[in-house]
């Protein structure tokens, strides 16, 4: 008989979920609250979202070291990397919190790449990636097939929430807003396309198909785009209403991603010897496609990165809209071939490195491996 902790497991790792997704929409809505220089004060909706995440995560990283200390089997499942990583995100957020408010009092105000921004930030990926590698790896400790579709709804916001933390931490070095009252951490405006080229098409690409595998069925990577696509829309296009007139555009993006789940899911039906060859095959495609529209999907924030090298001046917000489309082709020329080149890159780090756990194993054999050491 399974024992209670798993099911404990299972909710804390559901909280985690709800916490790091409302955490993450918060603090994206916090900074573009920022950018349109909104009045500040603590009791901002943006803010009521990012701390009532923080709870949520606080409250799952304390019942996993219950769990840890209490539950020497629970410590013998693959699935309990994923506590120890919530504790020491939780951890970390914990003290970047108070850290960042004395910053504030010593230097005044700072930019995005502070010290104690780049604490909060690293803490809330911790999290994120925490999430995902404990709903992948209890999937298989799960007997009913009611707990097993549960987990694979859940895990669809979580891998939404992990893509978006990470698109956050290139931003931290790609976007120029990190110049404040007295340090200027900026990069090299170069050094920062070259860091936003390379890495956010690699990262868009390695979760769509990371996604698409550890679900494992059509729809599920689309699915889990649809929720970026929203979670973007509602924090950093809507607030501004200069910024929302190319948001239905925005929104079609999702269609090079179902193209992209279309022809990663289309290998599964292919038998015998070629089947090896048109998944890999596949797998770059959709790499390929994935990585191809990172500038777009990185809308608004991404296009400040290429202000200075595109010779446009960002003010505020209200720049950010007319200098997109303005340079869009421009854009799309130059960052086309090297999206395709990291997508693909991505992808195959995605098929080559990443082990996804067996999730679809018969009930009556579930019980059995939930007994051994994963």
């Amino acid at each position: 008989m399974r024992s209670h902790s798993i099911s404990v497991s299972m909710v804390v790792l559901i909280i985690a979920t709800l916490g790091g997704f409302v955490q993450t929409e918060g603090a994206s809505w916090d900074v573009t609250s920022h950018l349109l220089r909104r009045p500040e004060n603590f009791f901002t909706p943006s803010h009521t979202m990012l701390y009532t995440g923080v709870g949520l995560l606080l409250i799952a990283a304390a019942i996993s070291t219950i769990l840890l200390l209490k539950n020497k089997d629970i410590r013998t499942k693959s699935f309990s990397t994923a506590f120890k990583l919530l504790i020491i995100g939780s951890a970390i957020s914990i003290v970047a919190g108070p850290a960042d408010y004395l910053w504030h009092q010593i230097f005044g105000v700072d930019g995005l790449l502070s010290p104690t921004h780049l604490t909060l930030v690293t803490g809330m990926l911790i999290n994120s990636i925490a999430t995902v590698l404990g709903l992948a790896r209890i999937i298989v400790h799960l007997p009913t097939a009611r707990e097993r579709k549960l987990i694979k709804a859940s895990i669809i916001p979580a891998f939404a929430v992990m893509w978006l933390m990470m698109i956050w931490y290139v931003y931290m070095f790609a976007l120029p807003l990190s110049n404040g009252v007295h340090f200027n951490f900026n990069l090299n405006p170069v050094h920062e396309s070259i860091i936003a080229v390379i890495a956010l098409p690699t990262i868009c690409s390695m979760i769509f198909v990371t996604a698409a595998k550890t679900i494992g069925r059509f729809g599920a990577a689309s699915t889990v785009t649809s929720l970026l696509l929203g979670m973007n829309s509602f924090a950093n296009i809507i607030p501004s209403n200069q910024l929302t007139p190319f948001l239905p555009w925005y929104l079609m993006l999702i269609i090079p991603a179902v193209v992209s789940d279309v022809i990663l899911n289309k290998s599964r039906i292919i038998k015998g010897s070629k089947k090896i060859l048109k998944t890999e095959r596949s797998v770059i495609i959709s790499g390929a496609i994935i990585g191809s529209i990172f500038y777009i999907l990185s809308y608004p924030l991404l296009p400040i990165t290429f202000a200075e090298p595109l010779s446009y001046t960002f003010h505020s917000m209200n720049d950010i809209l007319v200098n997109f489309v303005r340079t869009l082709p421009l854009v799309l020329f130059f960052t086309a071939v090297p999206g395709v080149a990291m997508g693909i890159t991505g992808a195959i780090l995605s098929t080559k490195k990443v082990k996804i756990p067996q999730a679809n194993i018969p009930s009556n054999i579930l019980s059995k491996v939930a007994s051994n050491e994963l």
